[in-house]
């Protein structure tokens, strides 16, 4: 039942931007630039943590550390072909023909939003929404499921709990 209901997300969200130009498009942009835009602020909040010895750089540093180390992971424990590999659909951005599940871009994104959260709620916020709408444009251009998507998030979200409950 979940497969046949994310086939039907899929597909409504992947028809929805191949008939739709300027939607295609901006998800073809969005999934190209939105890790690196995610990286450079990333990045750029580490250095202003190290420069201004803030405490919580450590966590800042760790946490998306620990759910980019296990994103990595499971897909050797678990592989997912990618959605336009599996229904013959083509892409809309070159990627390779590897594991669907979990989606980096999604939980880069999403734990990278959640640790500006703990450091600054109102950027985190902004962060927060631009995650949604590059996980979006990642269904939309054909490669990842939306519970590609949500698993993604899930770990994100588990990971980042326990990890300041400790």
């Amino acid at each position: 039942m979940i497969k046949k209901i994310d086939q039907k997300i899929f597909f409504a969200l992947y028809n929805f931007a191949v008939s739709h130009e300027l939607i295609s498009k901006s998800a073809v942009f969005i999934t190209k630039f939105s890790s690196k835009f995610f990286s450079l602020t990333y990045f750029i909040a580490v250095g202003w943590l190290i420069y201004s010895s803030d405490p919580k750089l450590r966590s800042f540093i760790l946490i998306p550390t620990a759910v980019y180390l296990t994103v990595k992971l499971i897909p050797f424990l678990y592989n997912r072909s990618r959605p336009f590999a599996e229904y013959s659909v083509k892409s809309l951005v070159k990627q390779r023909r590897d594991q669907s599940f979990p989606s980096t871009h999604a939980a880069s994104s999403m734990i990278i939003s959640m640790a500006f959260i703990n450091i600054r709620p109102e950027f985190g916020a902004l962060m927060f929404g631009l995650a949604v709408i590059t996980a979006l444009s990642r269904i939309m251009v054909g490669v990842h499921y939306p519970t590609d998507i949500i698993g993604s998030w899930l770990l994100a979200a588990i990971i980042n709990l326990l990890a300041l409950k400790l």
